[in-house]
């Protein structure tokens, strides 16, 4: 009985974190714009300024489960096979500075200074720009939430003794929380974006406390500039 009207349920095996991560998503972007449509008083002023800074803080908050979604998929994609890159050539100045844009709030808001000293000559290397700039993202990201208010954030790129391409970044962490915090899934993924170049991310502490982060492409990845 009620064979024929029966529908296959998905298996748990289904319910990979692709699938997950498109379901929580729906939510989600419907949060984030209600929010912004709070924030921005769309249907007329607020009687109290403290609800608009709540409904930025809602949005800040989406943004970060966006991330924290992004590298859940990202650390799923070795178990699933997904280790083929999409290279082309990269302009590394220019991702850095893209990074830094796409942080700018989050910057703002931590009232840090970030530095980025890159060349105005391209940086080119030969990688997947999506994976590159995750991983860019996570440092930069990390250091900006961990360096305290009123700190600086020093990013540049340059050349390893071997001609590597190196972008480090360094901040003024308090003692032992330069990479600190939630699960670290961000500076696993990281990790694994760059050795799949054929690279390394490399975290090293600062006599000060800070924390100095290499992203390393090896010198063959090297186009040109740097």
């Amino acid at each position: 009985m009620y064979e024929a009207d029966t529908i296959a349920l998905p298996q748990a095996e289904e319910i990979t974190p692709v699938v997950l991560a498109h379901e929580l998503r729906s939510p989600l972007g419907a949060v984030q714009g209600l929010a912004a449509l709070i924030s921005g008083e769309t249907y007329g002023a607020l009687p109290d300024r403290r609800y608009a800074e709540a409904a930025r803080q809602i949005e800040d908050a989406c943004r970060h489960m966006e991330t924290l979604i992004a590298d859940v998929v990202a650390a799923s994609h070795r178990e699933f096979g997904d280790d083929v890159l999409n290279e082309d050539e990269v302009d590394l100045s220019a991702l850095v500075q893209e990074a830094q844009v796409w942080l700018q709030r989050d910057i703002v808001a931590a009232g840090v200074v970030v530095r980025a000293r890159v060349d105005i000559e391209p940086v080119m290397v030969w990688g997947d720009a999506r994976r590159l700039r995750q991983a860019v993202l996570n440092v930069l990201g990390n250091a900006v939430k961990y360096t305290p208010r009123g700190g600086k954030i020093d990013v540049d790129i340059g050349a390893g003794a071997n001609r590597e391409v190196v972008v480090a970044i360094a901040n003024d962490a308090a003692e032992g929380e330069g990479v600190r915090g939630g699960s670290g899934l961000g500076l696993y993924v990281t990790r694994r974006q760059m050795h799949l170049h054929g690279g390394d991310f490399i975290l090293h502490r600062t006599p000060g406390g800070g924390v100095l982060a290499h992203l390393v492409l090896p010198a063959s990845k090297r186009v040109r500039g740097g």
